[in-house]
């Protein structure tokens, strides 16, 4: 029987059930690489930038032995070490891109309402979703922490919240994205850029009613979804006051909701 002591750090505590976020002693019936152990314990390896196994840091494949001391940290930002690190996580995106999957659809039309590039297909199977987001530079945003367990996985996050809005908020502030936000600047069915486009444009694409009502027409440039003010617009802009930086605070431009 292989003892060990391992000490979760920060944000990852969250990811342990109540009263078993402090020293975790833990009886393995054989060695285990660090990636295997973090797969028992339900961490997500791309959550954990730094592993220190007795004082040393060590990578995913190292083999745990008995009475080794595990510390696991979401960050070694700050930490001063007299030889280098090693990090776990790779280098952070530079873009902050987002790929999410079936469990989160109602947070994907949210973080496109405030401009965020998210992309979302219902149905897409976990082996497609990685691909894309290893394609495309893109972060994983789940509720499923078997799909972080991929090994092919290099950057992702298993949302906590369940609520939408608390989802929300959770990943604005996990990844400082309040600098990011265009309010109403991408099409919630299709993650495409909107833009004004001229009213005689889309004469067929609306009914002659709101043509009539409407000066001010958008269209996304990938699926020519049109958008206008309508009347859902103020109660959508007053749902997003709470998430927007202060420059946005007010703004009454950009396209609304389809009536």
């Amino acid at each position: 029987m292989i003892h060990i002591e391992c000490h979760c750090h920060g944000r990852l505590r969250e990811l342990l059930p109540q009263g078993q976020r402090g020293c975790r002693r833990l009886k393995l019936k054989q060695r285990l690489t660090l990636y295997e152990l973090l797969a028992m314990l339900r961490i997500p390896h791309p959550e954990v930038d730094l592993a220190l196994c007795n004082g040393e840091s060590v990578d995913l494949q190292q083999r745990i032995g008995d009475r080794d001391r595990l510390h696991l940290y979401p960050s070694a930002c700050g930490m001063v070490e007299s030889r280098p690190l090693q990090r776990l996580r790779t280098r952070p995106l530079r873009l902050p891109r987002f790929i999410l999957d079936v469990h989160l659809a109602r947070l994907a039309r949210r973080m496109r309402l405030l401009g965020l590039d998210c992309w979302y297909q219902p149905g897409t199977a976990d082996d497609e979703i990685i691909r894309l987001a290893l394609a495309q530079r893109r972060t994983i945003l789940t509720r499923d922490r078997g799909l972080l367990h991929q090994p092919a996985v290099q950057h992702g996050y298993y949302v906590r919240a369940i609520e939408p809005s608390r989802q929300l908020q959770e990943v604005l502030s996990r990844f400082d994205l309040y600098p990011q936000l265009a309010p109403f600047s991408r099409c919630t069915l299709c993650n495409g850029m909107i833009e004004a486009v001229d009213k005689e444009r889309v004469r067929d694409q609306v009914k002659p009613q709101v043509y009539r009502l409407f000066e001010e027409f958008f269209r996304c440039g990938r699926c020519g979804q049109v958008y206008w003010q309508g009347s859902h617009y103020e109660r959508m802009l007053r749902d997003l006051q709470p998430w927007l930086v202060p420059e946005f605070s007010g703004r009454s431009d950009g396209p609304g909701a389809v009536n």
